[in-house]
């Protein structure tokens, strides 16, 4: 579970810099920024838990 977190981690990391990206690039993307920013830090946050559980709460 420790690695699945880990992975969930990266990938909400990703997402909010993909989200970063779409923002910069597109003329009217704040929107889209926003949402997926969102969705970035609610997998990051998913990933957190999973890796501090596994860890046995420490």
């Amino acid at each position: 579970m420790y690695v699945f977190g880990k992975v969930l981690e990266a990938l909400g990391c990703a997402d909010v810099g993909f989200a970063l990206f779409v923002g910069l690039t597109q003329p009217h993307g704040m929107g889209n920024e926003y949402k997926l920013a969102g969705v970035g830090i609610l997998v990051f946050l998913v990933g957190y838990v999973v890796e501090s559980f596994s860890e046995g709460g420490s």
